[in-house]
């Protein structure tokens, strides 16, 4: 395939990516059970330059959004309502007798703490300042609040993008891999793209921050310009979720290593991208941490928010009693991860928008696939050096992402919280992992390429293909009763 033709395929990808995206984020309606309302609440604080300073309940401004635009269709069965059927959208309804319905359901709001205002400014950043852009197009209304949603349209074509260009630089004689790795990123069904979410940055910030790795593991020597677009990538990663950090640390380990023999040596380009690394990867983050300390008593804010949940912290020697040690809890803990890290967490009438079959190929194949990656890796399978540490780097990235959910499951006593709890003491939300989608595509690919590239070597693809056309066939099949829904775009 031409660089050119090869080029187009890639950019179609995107586009069908975005349009995947735009399409169920109008079929949705607000406020997702994934915590919209609460980054919601956020956006609207940044969009007036305020950084929250404590977990406050909502503020006055957010709820005069959420309430008229809040659907009950996420938590509830249209049975618990009159005549088993949802009420028409307040935002549709002027007579005065919907004033009481909207003092009570202002009332249930107005109690909600928002425990994300620790979180890291980025996204929040970036959303209110997209935000603007659609008052200033003439945007108002529920038009406004699907105007942020859709800022994930383009984050989703950056996403694919980026998988390709690393997936390239990785293995460029590899067709399998160039165009394996976008193709699946382009179908992934989690749907934390259809909801605001500081989530779906993470991929994008951590994709040009293992990009730039793999510029460091092929140089000879390292540049100024290398060190400073990696220490902003690192900066970028980290203030937008906390939850990037193991992603973070793998990538600075996998930089030391490189740069560690150079800095030895004294070699002054090696010093001078060092220093560029430290200080573009400093000074934002340490001033964020100043803040962060400041405002919430901790330099991540965890502390207030653990306090703040019910959570306590088990003695050391009971970490050991959690059931995750144990086969059948070990099974539920990946079953749950991998589960909602393919097709996301939202439910809807009080269930999970889930198929068994599919949830069934999400935690088997995974698991194989990563397997059959690792004793890829193990033999050597053909690789250089190179492709090895850029596989292996991007593997071990989605590993340590799920152990650090692991450890957080393990250290705390989950008091009466719901979501962990104590009857179901694990961390399973697959949308924390949102960072390490483009690793765990390169090793899937991969995996896939190992198994059955000996055969013929376009049957990894064709393989892809047809997991593609079973994941997307799934989520239709899923979701496609949201698209009823009054609440949302397409009934405007």
């Amino acid at each position: 395939m031409t660089n050119r033709k090869e080029l187009a395929l890639v950019l179609l990808l995107c586009f069908v990516a975005a349009l995947r995206v735009f399409i169920f984020s109008a079929g949705f309606p607000f406020f997702s059970n994934i915590d919209e309302d609460l980054h919601f609440d956020l956006i609207t604080q940044y969009s007036h330059a305020r950084l929250p300073r404590a977990f406050d309940p909502l503020k006055e401004e957010s709820l005069s959004w959420i309430v008229p635009y809040a659907s009950p269709e996420f938590l509830f069965a249209p049975d618990q309502f009159p005549g088993a059927k949802f009420p028409a959208p307040l935002w549709k309804q002027s007579s005065p007798d919907v004033e009481p319905e909207i003092a009570a359901t202002k009332a249930a709001w107005s109690t909600e703490i928002n425990f994300e205002s620790s979180q890291p400014p980025l996204y929040y950043a970036l959303a209110s300042a997209w935000w603007h852009v659609g008052e200033y197009l003439g945007l108002a209304g529920l038009q406004s609040l699907y105007w942020i949603r859709f800022l994930n349209v383009p984050l989703i074509a950056a996403m694919v993008l980026l998988g390709y260009l690393i997936a390239r630089t990785v293995a460029p004689e590899r067709a399998d891999l160039r165009l394996g790795v976008p193709l699946l990123l382009a179908f992934i069904p989690q749907n934390v793209f259809y909801a605001m979410n500081n989530d779906v940055l993470s991929p994008v910030c951590f994709g040009a921050l293992l990009l730039c790795v793999m510029q460091w593991l092929r140089t000879e020597r390292p540049t100024f310009l290398l060190g400073a677009l990696t220490g902003l990538a690192i900066a970028a990663a980290y203030l937008t979720k906390l939850s990037n950090l193991p992603l973070v640390a793998i990538a600075l380990v996998a930089i030391i290593a490189k740069l560690w023999p150079f800095i030895r040596q004294r070699a002054g380009a090696a010093l001078v991208a060092s220093a560029a690394l430290v200080l573009c990867t400093a000074i934002p983050i340490g001033a964020w941490v100043i803040w962060t300390k400041y405002q919430f008593g901790d330099v991540t804010g965890s502390a207030a928010k653990i306090t703040l949940l019910g959570w306590t912290r088990k003695p050391f020697a009971d970490w050991w009693q959690h059931p995750i040690f144990m086969p059948r809890g070990f099974w539920v803990f990946w079953w749950n991860v991998i589960t909602s890290f393919w097709r996301g967490e939202v439910k809807w009438h009080g269930q999970p928008l889930s198929c068994p079959a599919a949830d069934w190929f999400y935690a088997i194949s995974s698991l194989a696939l990563l397997g059959a990656a690792l004793v890829g890796l193990r033999k050597k399978a053909g690789l250089s050096r190179f492709q090895r540490q850029g596989i292996g780097i991007a593997t071990l990235s989605f590993v340590v992402s799920v152990g650090f959910l692991a450890f957080l499951s393990i250290q705390f006593d989950f008091g009466n919280c719901i979501n962990p709890s104590r009857m179901h003491p694990y961390f399973t939300s697959g949308r924390l992992l949102s960072g390490a989608l483009i690793p765990f595509a390169l090793f899937y690919v991969y995996g896939i390429a190992c198994l059955f590239r000996q055969i013929n070597a376009a049957l990894p693809l064709v393989v892809l293909v047809v997991i593609v056309v079973f994941v997307t066939s799934s989520e239709i099949m899923i979701n496609r009763v949201v698209f009823a829904s009054e609440h949302n775009w397409f009934h405007l």
